[in-house]
């Protein structure tokens, strides 16, 4: 009888597009809760209806200027109850759930043998119009609320398995982003 164990690892990398112009805004590693996910992975073999990725949340609660102006980055909240530090904003990425955006998906894949990692894609697509109450352009102040540094991957109850914090990005109704949250699973 063997007793051997496995290594499971999860490495989430986070690219966020201008929709119009294919520019390149963030392009991040990002950290992951260990516990949600492990969670989540029991969750999913045991197929339990809460046991997969629900919806990508952002904020802006993920830095702050210093005394000297300078882009401090807080650490992502991946121990215990974490939340993002100011969820502003979330979108449903779930495709099978009746209430999905059109562009938002959830797709698997995995690499051919002999190969041990297997991809989770997660796609939001923020469309020009939303969110409501954002800013009309680049041009006039910029709504707070939708001037994004933080992001993070939820549960359908709301635990949070990913955080990624990075540049400030301000969304505006003169532009549309495309995040891609690729996480790769291995298994050794």
């Amino acid at each position: 009888m063997s007793n051997e164990s496995v290594n499971l690892k999860a490495i989430g990398h986070v690219v966020i597009k201008d929709s119009s112009t294919a520019e390149v805004l963030a392009d991040v590693f990002n950290a992951v809760h260990p516990q949600n996910m492990a969670l989540i992975i029991a969750r999913a073999l045991s197929n339990e209806s809460n046991g997969f990725v629900s919806s990508l949340a952002l904020g802006n609660g993920g830095t702050y200027l210093n005394a000297s102006d300078q882009i401090v980055y807080k650490t992502p909240n991946v121990v215990g109850a974490a939340t993002l530090y100011n969820e502003t904003y979330s979108e449903i990425i779930d495709d099978t759930n009746g209430l999905v955006p059109v562009g938002n998906s959830v797709t698997s894949a995995s690499s051919p043998p002999p190969a041990i990692t297997s991809l989770v894609v997660c796609t939001l697509e923020i469309d020009p119009a939303e969110p409501v109450g954002q800013a009309a352009s680049d041009d006039v102040p910029a709504n707070p609320d939708y001037v994004f540094d933080e992001l993070g991957l939820k549960s359908s109850d709301g635990l949070l398995l990913t955080h990624v914090v990075f540049s400030p990005i301000s969304k505006t109704a003169n532009r549309g982003f495309t995040i891609t949250y690729t996480l790769t699973v291995s298994v050794s």
